[in-house]
């Protein structure tokens, strides 16, 4: 090499600077990316739908009552009742014959969204709702009957920054997806 004339080129130190560097942002931006997939919180919202769905039409075939109980942290259970709210039994989900219980490790959930019921009597969010006899949407906590469910309730699902809400009509039973 001729004096005066200098090397082109990176160091090693540099390109490891440089290496690290990106590694940390992948790091940060991966989880971040990962979590908010939208395609995630709307099979959620499908999952939760449906269950309250197939609620309302077992409670409107049989003629009974139906418990759609939200009271546990991150479990939605759907049970057959009584008119005083008391839970008889599970309601047995005919495609996978297993009891109709939604959790948040689910794997539509995929332990990433969070669900919040929110059935609306006097301005008050509960976690249960009596459906029955028919479309009769009732409020209950604590074995009490609250009345009859108010405009705005349905389950809350979050993920990350985002949110949606899958509603229940106050009058018709319909349930509505995002």
């Amino acid at each position: 090499m001729k004096s005066g004339q200098s090397a082109r080129g990176f160091t090693l130190v540099e390109t490891l600077v440089v290496v690290v560097l990106i590694g940390i942002l992948a790091l940060a931006a991966i989880p971040l990316l990962s979590s908010q997939d939208p395609t995630r919180l709307d099979a959620a919202a499908a999952e939760v739908g449906n269950a309250l769905r197939f609620a309302i039409s077992e409670a409107n075939r049989g003629g009974g009552y139906v418990l759609v109980d939200g009271s546990a942290p991150g479990r939605l259970q759907v049970l057959n009742s009584d008119a005083s709210g008391a839970s008889l039994a599970a309601v047995i989900d005919p495609l996978t014959k297993r009891a109709l219980d939604i959790g948040t490790s689910d794997p539509a959930l995929s332990g990433q969204v969070s669900m919040a019921p929110r059935f609306f009597q006097g301005g008050v969010p509960y976690t249960r709702l009596l459906i029955g006899p028919g479309t009769q949407l009732q409020v209950f906590d604590g074995g009490i009957n609250r009345g009859p469910l108010q405009a705005g309730s349905g389950i809350v699902l979050t993920l990350g920054p985002q949110s949606v809400a899958v509603a229940l009509n106050e009058t018709t039973g319909l349930v509505a997806l995002p």
